[in-house]
C-alpha cells in the first residue's frame, strides 16, 4: 500500500492506535453519495464497535464507517468494480480525481443539464470511476439506480448543480489521508472477509433482501448466513445492518438467532428513495445485529 504525496498526509502524525482506539473524527465528510449511506448513523454504530485489531467492510458503498473505524491494515471491498476503482483513486491519485471533478463541474454549468446525460452515456460505456462520482453528486437524491442490464439510469436533479470544486477538493484530500494505508478489494463479500481472524471486526451493510435496483443480484441469503457462521467459528466480531422499518412498514428478514447475541434499533432519518418515488417521507430505523 502506498501513500500519495499529493494528499499532503504525514503518516507519522497519525496517532498510534491500540486495540480500543476509535477515530476522533466526528461527522463523516460527504465524499461519495451512495444509496443506503450510513453517514447519519455512523457515529452511533461506531460507538458500539468492540476493541479490534483490523477492520473489514465488505459492502463498502459510501464508506462512512470506514472513515471512523479504519486504521492501517483495514480492508474495504465491494463487488462493483467502478466503485472500488473510485476508492482506489481516492487513495492513490486524489489530485487527478479533484481535477476531473473541477472540469466536469464547469462543463455542467456551461451545458445545463444536458452535460449530465452525456456523462451518463459515457459511464455506461466506459465505467470510469470519475464519472460515477460526478453522476452520484448530481443525480436525483444521490441514488445509485440501475436497469436490469446494469446500466446507470437515474436522472439529473434539476436543483443540484454539484458541490463546489474547492469544497470537493478538501473532502477528497481528507479522505485520501484517512485511507492511505487501507487495502481495497473488488469482489464478493466472502472474498473481502476471508483474511479476518480472531480479534478483528467486520461491519456489513448488504442490500435489503428483495432489492432489485442495484448493480448486483439479490443477496444469496443462505450463503451469507453461512459466512456469518464461519466468522463466529473464527471468533471474528461483526455487526450487521440488515433490515428495519420505514414509518409503520417493517422490512424484516429473519436472521437466525443462534448467529448473533443482541439487536439494536438505529434511527437513520427519512427515506430518500420514498421521496424520489413521490411517496410519503417517513422516518427510517434500521436493525443492527451484533455477535458480541
Amino acid at each position: 500500500m502506498r501513500l500519495n504525496a499529493a494528499a499532503s498526509c504525514d503518516v507519522a502524525e497519525i496517532p498510534a492506535r491500540g486495540a480500543e482506539f476509535h477515530s476522533p473524527r466526528g461527522a463523516v465528510p460527504p465524499l461519495l453519495k451512495w444509496t443506503g449511506s450510513k453517514r447519519s448513523q455512523a457515529a452511533q454504530i461506531a460507538a458500539l464497535a468492540p476493541a479490534y485489531n483490523r477492520y473489514f467492510e465488505p459492502f463498502l458503498g459510501g464508506g462512512a464507517l470506514l472513515y471512523l473505524l479504519g486504521r492501517p491494515g483495514s480492508v474495504g471491498g465491494d463487488s462493483y468494480a467502478p466503485l472500488m476503482d473510485f476508492w482506489t483513486m481516492v487513495r492513490d491519485d486524489p489530485e487527478s480525481l479533484i481535477e476531473d471533478y473541477r472540469r466536469q463541474w464547469k462543463s455542467l454549468q456551461a451545458d445545463f443539464p444536458d452535460y449530465f446525460y452525456l456523462v451518463r452515456d459515457r459511464f455506461n460505456r466506459e465505467q470510469r470511476p470519475q464519472d460515477l462520482n460526478f453522476l452520484m453528486r448530481t443525480c436525483v437524491n444521490g441514488i445509485a439506480r440501475f436497469s436490469r442490464k446494469g446500466k446507470f439510469n437515474n436522472s439529473f436533479h434539476l436543483s443540484r448543480r454539484g458541490m463546489q470544486p474547492r469544497r470537493f477538493a478538501e473532502i477528497v484530500r481528507d479522505w485520501s489521508c484517512c485511507v492511505a494505508n487501507i487495502e481495497f478489494m473488488c469482489g464478493d463479500f466472502s472474498v473481502t472477509v476471508a483474511g479476518s481472524r480472531a480479534g478483528d471486526f467486520v461491519y456489513m451493510d448488504p442490500p435489503y433482501a428483495g432489492n432489485k435496483q442495484r448493480y448486483i443480484g439479490n443477496l444469496e441469503i443462505d450463503r451469507f448466513f453461512t459466512a456469518l457462521e464461519e466468522l463466529n467459528r473464527r471468533d471474528v466480531k461483526w455487526a450487521l445492518s440488515f433490515d428495519g422499518a420505514r414509518g409503520s412498514t417493517v422490512y424484516e428478514h429473519a436472521v437466525p438467532p443462534d448467529l448473533y447475541l443482541r439487536k439494536k434499533s438505529i434511527p437513520s432519518g427519512h427515506s430518500a428513495v420514498a421521496k424520489v418515488l413521490n411517496g410519503p417521507v417517513e422516518m427510517v430505523t434500521e436493525s443492527l445485529y451484533l455477535n458480541y
